[in-house]
């Protein structure tokens, strides 16, 4: 009866959304299809899965009202005062940061991809020369990861790796507007996965394969609606450049699946026949659906919990706690979050987790709120004003919405400090974009 009603409200919302938005890709179809999958695939039950709790339940709904209503208020707002509700429409499309037509741009793009390249040779030297060689690397996987996550391991340029992010948001804009895929789109999330692989991690290279899907896909919905017609893309294209985006993602999971495979054992006590013969698959096996489905469990075991001694804010602004530990002010806290047992061992425990740690029961309730009416405002800000800062704020939030089932994605340094660059390069690149087309006229 439980997988009926996810399905049901999963999928209300998913329409409600295209409704309210005109168009698939929007925060409210994305919360509904990720954290609605997530939940959905736990109550399948191919684990011997714990159930979760009534007030597990009661934060996991209430939470979600609370991102609909954010979104509510904001066009209910806008109806209020007679300010048009609709998506987009037909207009002449232009940027300041495309005044000579995407050179500038261009050349930003290599540059940061350049400096992300460097971070991932360099990353791995360093680890070559602890380890001793590649294949060494690749045996110690588990305790490269672990090293990392509580920065033990030294020697490479601290922070450098962000310029990954930056390239590869403004490659997804740049892609989009250029109308066409280019070894430039692929570079910068390539340099990020190969550095990742040798880092045992995944969460990077997730979000960096996201970050250019959603602001190429937000880009390309405003340039749609150009009334000159300037910026029609092939289909074609964008169905090739997705295969070879998505096999690029996979190969580098994969990599990192197998480096550490010692470390989560296919073989789940209790597990559902059909989740044992997935198995021997390297993509999609019991391990993956353990971390695509066991966080709403953790939450409610973290709920049934005595709570977590942490600062306030430390989750969500955990950038900010590691600077200010670098700075020697205060003790480094352990970025590794918490495991629960469920009966298998994770600790994954979606964004709600780390909104009620930091923040207690006023976290769970007011942060979707304010999340859902952020990402609304930026919404209509971007689409009606252009506004490029608007836009990389929204496409930074769709982050947390895509990763709310899994955690908050702002805990990550790369998500913090990213963002902020893109903030203060775009003006500086808008200025040199406008001044290089003066002098070509």
């Amino acid at each position: 009866m439980s997988l009926l009603i996810i399905f049901v409200i999963s999928f209300l919302g998913i329409v409600l959304g295209k409704f309210l938005f005109r168009k698939w890709l929007n925060h409210l179809t994305l919360y509904c299809f990720f954290f609605g999958s997530s939940v959905f695939l736990y109550e399948l039950k191919l684990l011997p899965y714990v159930n979760i709790t009534p007030f597990t339940w009661f934060v996991v709904i209430t939470s979600f009202l609370s991102f609909l209503l954010g979104i509510i208020t904001i066009i209910g707002a806008r109806n209020l005062y007679k300010e048009n509700p609709t998506f987009i429409e037909k207009s002449d499309i232009s940027f300041k940061i495309f005044s000579d037509d995407g050179k500038t741009l261009k050349y930003a793009i290599i540059l940061f991809s350049l400096i992300s390249v460097y971070s991932a040779i360099e990353f791995w030297m360093v680890l070559i020369k602890q380890f001793g060689s590649i294949p060494g690397v690749i045996i110690n996987a588990q305790i490269i990861y672990r090293l990392t996550i509580s920065g033990e391991l030294k020697g490479a340029t601290p922070y450098i790796s962000i310029f990954g992010f930056v390239a590869v948001f403004f490659a997804g804009i740049y892609t989009a507007y250029n109308r066409k895929f280019t070894l430039l789109s692929f570079v910068p999330l390539v340099s990020i996965i190969i550095r990742e692989v040798g880092g045992a991690g995944r969460a990077a290279m997730s979000v960096a394969l996201v970050e250019f899907v959603l602001s190429f896909f937000l880009f390309r919905y405003l340039l749609n609606n150009d009334s000159f017609k300037r910026f029609k893309f092939s289909k074609m294209s964008a169905v090739v450049a997705s295969t070879i985006l998505i096999t690029i993602f996979i190969v580098g999971v994969s990599l990192v699946k197998i480096s550490r495979a010692s470390e989560t054992s296919e073989k789940f006590s209790g597990a559902s026949r059909e989740l044992l013969q997935t198995k021997e698959n390297i993509f999609l096996s019991p391990s993956v659906y353990l971390y695509a489905s066991s966080n709403v469990g953790v939450l409610s075991k973290y709920l049934s919990s005595k709570g977590e001694n942490i600062g306030f804010g430390q989750n969500t602004f955990q950038t900010f706690y590691l600077i200010l530990a670098k700075l020697g002010i205060i003790e480094r806290p352990y970025e590794f979050p918490k495991g629960y047992f469920i009966p298998m061992w994770t600790n994954s425990a979606t964004y709600l987790r780390d909104l009620h740690a930091d923040f207690g029961i006023a976290g769970v309730l007011l942060g979707p709120y304010l999340l859902g009416l952020l990402l609304t405002w930026l919404w209509f800000k971007f689409y009606e004003r252009k506004n490029m800062i608007a836009f990389t704020f929204l496409v930074y939030f769709y982050l947390v919405v895509v990763f709310a089932c899994l955690g908050i994605v702002t805990r990550f340094h790369f998500w913090t400090l990213a963002l902020l660059f893109i903030v203060l390069f775009i003006p500086v690149l808008e200025k040199i974009s406008t001044l290089v087309s003066r002098k070509t006229l």
